[in-house]
């Protein structure tokens, strides 16, 4: 006999937080991410517009998109100065220590990670078995649901 485990309680700003990555990073729809986090597609709706005062999920996704070419367009021009022999005005020293704090980031396995994988994985077994894929996500749903509520 089968028993299925109850949905965890999970705490709703940490939820938000999470839907909002969902949206931003993985393109994910209102629908799809309302199922994985349980709440009704009117509730994204509302997260996504944001709070009085603060950005929408929209307008984050944007200046999400753009930061790494601002990024590389500061670097690229401070290689520039460097090879014409000007100073540059980046601290070496602090941009080293920054690239490294990301990289630390980057190497934790997270929610996001996880989430990404699955997505990935669930694309390449759908080529395969259909049938097989929905069950997989189903599970990963469930799993996800799970390492969300242990991280909060």
């Amino acid at each position: 006999m089968k028993t299925e485990k109850t949905k965890p309680v999970i705490d709703s700003t940490r939820q938000r937080a999470i839907a909002e990555d969902m949206y931003i990073r993985n393109g994910m729809t209102g629908r799809e991410i309302a199922e994985i986090c349980g709440v009704t597609e009117q509730t994204i709706s509302r997260w996504k517009r944001g709070k009085e005062g603060e950005k929408n999920w929209d307008e984050r996704k944007n200046e999400l998109q753009l930061t790494p070419v601002k990024v590389k367009e500061i670097l690229l021009e401070e290689a520039m100065k460097v090879a014409s022999g000007e100073k540059s005005g980046i601290d070496a020293d602090k941009l080293s220590k920054i690239v490294a704090a990301i990289d630390r980031l980057d190497k934790k396995i997270n929610v996001r990670l996880i989430m990404d994988v699955f997505r990935e994985f669930d694309n390449y077994v759908v080529e395969i078995d259909p049938k097989i894929a929905v069950e997989f996500t189903k599970y990963h749903k469930l799993f996800l649901q799970y390492r969300i509520s242990i991280e909060s």
